[in-house]
């Protein structure tokens, strides 16, 4: 059963008195991928790609590399679950014009959709370094129902088939809800009734020896059905809405429609989609339901690995969140890396606290990724302090795209050796230094500080030697020579004076002086580090 674990603060399951934390049980069953995979003929795997919902957090993810992690696995990268079917869809696509695809995708647990617009660019090939097309695709908006799948119509069905067999009077006013064996045949006859009335209108319901060698026997008809589901049918068509209004589209600017997932083959589901999208909307089946996003990892995986050259393909996904960073100072204690910051000894007293002035606190926030930005890239901010840092990366709370009761703070930093710097350049006046700190939000959809810099900036008063033209003697005469010049008998005409004029002004003497010039002076902390990351 599910309990608290104090050691991880987070839940984990009882199996028999053992804990196992998610990120164990997810390692099982990424074990067990091994192990199928090497049957069939793939041996010593170690390299791969997962696929997340749109709606994953930093926490989610870095769970799932944990889990990763654990089963031996090198995880090449995270991709979206929509992102990969576009992926694959796009293989062979070279669009000259931009074409907008809404793909909606119905799963088993989650409903997700995305606005993908396809387009070309030129490139040089390696090879031939002859000039060609290459298809490209970039994620818009993105919109989700993270509770809404084809396990929800189920659970409408499992209750109501429970609630028909309550009414057997074997029961004698007690609950088959209460029944593990018997709800767990309930949930399989659900999903198969759920199929069938995807084809047909009506079905017979038969459970043998559901209780006390009772079955249950009844039967349902689509009607039914969707009379259960209506509140998640109305559902299903919101995240349309929300993806076009993250990518600042209207129903007019798509293109086309391309349905994926399990959950698309009712009925009712198709018919809301259209009603929303209008009846002239075309709803596209081009590509495999269940293996697109499969398959689209994988190419994937083979784009960024070394081992493997395919088709060139570009791709350009967003993270939903918006996210932001919080600076403060670091106590004395905390910046020394002692033990003593660990366990409370040396932090300031309460009064103390209590009695400092709320407009001498130093602290900074600032928005690092704005929500639907592009993944990939990396962002410095620059800012002028004199003393060590901790940097707490955080997403917005009042982000409305973000999952209720998501933990907000991401992951925290101890930025120091800017106080020592700051110590070791006491004595050259030089004020604050520049302090850099360069975040990346990775492909996964990851961030990270990977870089944290202090700079001074020293004018400083250097000699230099530059050439110069000798100067005349104030006060020289020079007449005689003119004089001599006039009266000599082998002196040319007045063009030869001239010539010889110029010569003589060419063979002034040039002469090396030494110069003051201002240069200045970039000083780098080269001890400054990120401390630990918590």
């Amino acid at each position: 059963m599910p309990k608290y674990n104090d050691t991880r603060s987070g839940v984990s399951l009882d199996v028999d008195g053992v804990d196992f934390t998610p990120e164990e049980l997810v390692a099982m069953v990424l074990s067990h991928a091994k192990d199928i995979t090497t049957a069939f003929g793939a041996p010593n795997v170690r390299d791969c790609v997962m696929t997340v919902p749109s709606f994953y957090t930093q926490h989610e993810r870095q769970a799932l590399l944990d889990a990763a992690e654990l089963a031996d696995l090198n995880v090449l990268g995270l991709i979206d679950e929509n992102a990969a079917a576009a992926l694959h869809y796009g293989i062979d696509r070279v669009d000259e014009k931009p074409v907008t695809i809404l793909f909606y995708n119905m799963g088993g647990s989650s409903l997700e959709v995305s606005v993908v617009r396809y387009h070309s660019y030129e490139t040089k090939d390696k090879i031939s370094k002859k000039k060609k097309a290459v298809g490209s695709f970039e994620v818009l908006g993105k919109g989700w129902d993270a509770t809404l799948g084809g396990k929800a119509f189920d659970a409408r069905l499992v209750a109501f088939l429970a609630s028909e067999f309550n009414k057997n009077p074997v029961m004698e006013g007690k609950d088959i809800r209460d029944v593990p064996r018997a709800m767990a045949k309930l949930r399989i006859q659900a999903n198969k009734i759920k199929h069938v009335l995807s084809a047909n209108t009506d079905f017979p319901v038969f459970v043998d020896g559901l209780y006390k060698d009772t079955g249950l026997s009844t039967h349902i008809n689509r009607s039914t059905f969707e009379q259960l589901t209506h509140e998640l049918l109305e559902r299903s068509v919101k995240p349309i809405g929300d993806a076009l209004e993250a990518a600042n589209l209207t129903l007019s600017d798509i293109d086309q429609v391309e349905l994926i997932g399990g959950g698309m083959r009712i009925p009712k589901v198709q018919e809301m989609i259209k009603s929303y999208l209008g009846e002239d909307v075309e709803l596209g089946r081009h590509i495999n339901s269940d293996e697109a996003m499969a398959l689209g990892a994988a190419f994937h995986g083979a784009n960024v690995s070394t081992a493997f050259r395919v088709r060139q393909v570009g791709m350009t996904d967003v993270n939903p969140f918006e996210i932001g960073i919080e600076l403060h100072e670091l106590d004395e204690v905390e910046s020394s890396g002692g033990f003593a910051s660990y366990f409370g000894f040396g932090k300031k007293k309460e009064e103390e606290k209590e009695s400092t002035d709320e407009e001498e606190r130093w602290e900074k926030s600032a928005v690092m990724f704005k929500s639907f930005g592009k993944v990939g890239v990396k962002k410095t901010i620059a800012f002028s302090h004199d003393k060590d840092v901790h940097c707490s990366v955080n997403y917005n709370s009042e982000d409305k795209n973000l999952p209720a009761n998501t933990e907000e703070s991401i992951v925290r930093f101890k930025i120091t050796g800017v106080s020592s710097f700051v110590n070791d350049m006491k004595g050259k006046d030089l004020g604050k230094p520049k302090i850099s700190l360069q975040f990346e939000l990775t492909p996964s959809g990851i961030t990270n500080l990977i870089k944290a810099e202090a700079v001074l900036e020293e004018t400083v008063v250097v000699q230099e030697e530059v050439e110069v033209e000798e100067e005349e003697k104030e006060g020289e005469d020079t007449s005689e020579e003119k004089e001599e010049i006039a009266t000599d008998e082998s002196v040319a005409p007045d063009t030869e004076k001239n010539e010889t004029e110029e010569a003589k002004k060419e063979e002034k003497k040039k002469k090396k002086v030494m110069v003051d010039k201002v240069r200045k002076l970039l000083m780098d902390n080269q001890h400054a580090y990120i401390q630990s990351e918590y």
